[in-house]
């Protein structure tokens, strides 16, 4: 018997982060209310992204397809819903207060869930500009004749005027667009977009972190994601258009080397370091490069010091978008950084001496049942882990199709493989170079924007 056939379909999630570097499908099942245990994983190379947005949704439809496919050998199920991540430099966010004025012969009757949902109706017939969509809005805290109810939860009290702040994510029509249909080419059916940032989030922070204040750093392929707590609430955004494939890129243009060898170089631990003044002048790294052409001979101090200069150019964005905020002086749980570029060695250093801050690597292990995984304890799978966590928190039923057959045989990951590219030959010292549509009642999440922040304090 297919032990897919013991887990109720209404258990199962389905996380699809579509990446700049990797499309990624995570498959799960509900544990209790807070937890997920992972069924299976599947990943392919991105073709058809660029900067955290769909550009060639054939390549993205077909990459989806496979890493469907994938995951579905190795958990058994037959996926056709899917709850997917959406970021973009063309990402803006808005909190507005929206409220309604119950009947004269309702005033005497408790509120309830019609109550919210007219709300929830004003929400999502707001105006945006054209060429401009909702994405997602979310109720955040409510007010019951001006007061705001314990637990944030309206329903059950009695008053005239119901109101609540909603956060609104609005994007451009065409990247969301070609997001949706990447996902219908492939087979597949949205049931909401969630902001990448928010997931990363729901996967390496504790609640600890989201009330004491944090800032959220989610370096991925494309994009730089932050995000600002305090409170236990989301308080700033911002999208960077600089990440993983900007350092590449800088390597091989400087390096003169192939995008394949900058990333083999990149991504090679003994190599690469995000600080480079404690590393020997006189290191000189022998890089295999193109083939019938002698090694490439570069220092290795040189490299890093290209590496840090690209960590520079993206942490002076993080540090001015924090430095404008009204929480700077209110992360009091410092900086966690996730993504795919969280993997550089020393960047946890590099990023407390550059900002200041206490700082450390977060990692998608806290809500996981079975994180004796360690594959899944990578940093580039927190986007995808979290958007299944934020799924297991939707009121949503039937997350997936599940299709009972025979037993799968399930083959183990070919592994990556690793090319010895680089030689170590002492030389002599040499010259130096310089150089940011779920909608549920989601009354357990609430997210307030500095402006109202300070506006309620004033009260």
């Amino acid at each position: 018997m297919n032990p897919s056939s013991q887990i109720k379909k209404t258990d199962i999630l389905v996380g699809l982060d579509i990446g700049t570097t990797k499309i990624c499908v995570i498959v799960a099942k509900k544990v209790g209310n807070k937890k997920i245990e992972i069924l299976a994983k599947g990943q392919v190379v991105s073709r058809g992204v660029e900067k955290g947005e769909v550009k060639n949704i054939l390549l993205a439809s077909e990459d989806i397809r496979e890493a469907v496919r994938l995951a579905e050998q190795k958990s058994g199920f037959k996926i056709k819903k899917v709850f997917v991540g959406i970021a973009g430099a063309h990402i803006k966010s808005s909190v507005m207060r929206l409220g309604i004025t119950r009947a004269v012969n309702e005033v005497d009757t408790l509120i309830n869930k019609n109550d919210i949902s007219k709300l929830e109706i004003q929400a999502k017939n707001l105006q945006v500009n054209p060429g401009e969509v909702i994405i997602s809005c979310q109720p955040q805290e409510f007010f019951v004749d001006g007061i705001s109810p314990k637990n944030n939860n309206p329903i059950g009290m009695r008053g005239n005027r119901l109101e609540a702040n909603w956060h609104i994510i609005i994007g451009n029509t065409n990247p969301s667009k070609n997001i949706e249909m990447a996902v219908e080419m492939a087979g597949l059916e949205i049931l909401t977009m969630d902001l990448e940032p928010l997931a990363s989030a729901e996967s390496v922070l504790t609640e600890e972190a989201l009330n004491e204040g944090v800032c959220l750093i989610d370096i991925g392929g494309g994009t730089t994601d932050m995000a600002i707590f305090y409170g236990g609430v989301i308080r700033h955004t911002a999208i960077f258009p600089f990440a993983g494939e900007y350092i590449t890129a800088f390597i091989r243009d400087k390096l003169k080397l192939t995008e394949r060898t900058s990333t083999l170089l990149k991504e090679n631990k003994s190599y690469t370091s995000a600080l480079y003044k404690h590393i020997q002048e006189n290191k000189i790294l022998s890089i295999k490069n193109i083939t019938g052409l002698p090694p490439v001979e570069i220092e290795q101090r040189k490299y890093c010091h290209l590496i840090n200069s690209c960590l520079e150019q993206i942490f002076s964005l993080v540090k001015n978008e924090i430095q404008s905020t009204y929480f700077k002086n209110q992360l009091n749980a410092g900086i966690f950084i996730t993504g795919g570029g969280a993997n550089i060695p020393d960047l946890q250093k590099f990023v407390e001496q550059y900002l200041g801050i206490p700082t450390q690597i977060g990692r998608p292990i806290h809500y996981v049942s079975n994180n004796q995984d360690v594959t899944l304890h990578d940093t580039r799978y927190a986007t995808a882990v979290g958007l299944v966590l934020l799924a297991a928190k939707s009121a949503n039923e039937s997350m997936i199709e599940v299709e009972i057959e025979a037993p799968i045989k399930i083959e183990a990951e070919t592994p990556i493989k690793t090319i010895n590219v680089i030689e170590e030959t002492p030389q002599p010292k040499k010259s130096k170079l310089n150089w940011a549509f779920n909608l549920k009642e989601k009354f357990n999440s609430m997210i307030l924007d500095e402006q109202n922040y300070k506006e309620f304090e004033q009260d």
